[in-house]
This record gives structure tokens, sequence and C-alpha cells, in this order.
């Protein structure tokens, strides 16, 4: 999904501060804007390919991989 679409939808739905539920995260593009927009989240993946994309976007190219 474009991240502008994401965003307007993040400010519409929830404050700063506020948890955000991303329960297919896919590549991370909800985290991302969430960490922008100053909101907390909590994204699921069950793909672990998918889960190494997003973490990587999220938290940068060489933070520590932490699967739960």
């Amino acid at each position: 999904f474009p991240e502008k679409l994401i965003e307007d939808h993040i400010k519409s739905w929830s404050n700063e501060g506020d948890i955000v539920l991303d329960p297919f995260l896919g590549s991370g593009t909800s985290g991302i804007c969430c960490k922008k927009l100053n909101r907390q989240f909590v994204g699921i993946e069950l793909d672990e390919e998918y889960y190494n994309i997003a973490y990587k976007r999220i938290f940068g190219e060489n933070a520590p991989l932490v699967v739960i």
C-alpha cells in the first residue's frame, strides 16, 4: 500500500501515543508510518521472509533480528 494512504488512516483513526495493530504486517509500511506519526504498533506476520523485510525496514538494516 502507498505510505500516504496508510498515514491518512493512522492519523484519522488514532492519536499520538496510541497503539496500532496490523495483523498482516507484510513489508512493514504501517510500522514505518506509525514511527513517523509517534504511534506505537504491534505487527503480526506469519511469513518469515516478509517478517525479516519488515523488521529491517522499520528498525534499520543493521538492527539485531528478534523473532517471537
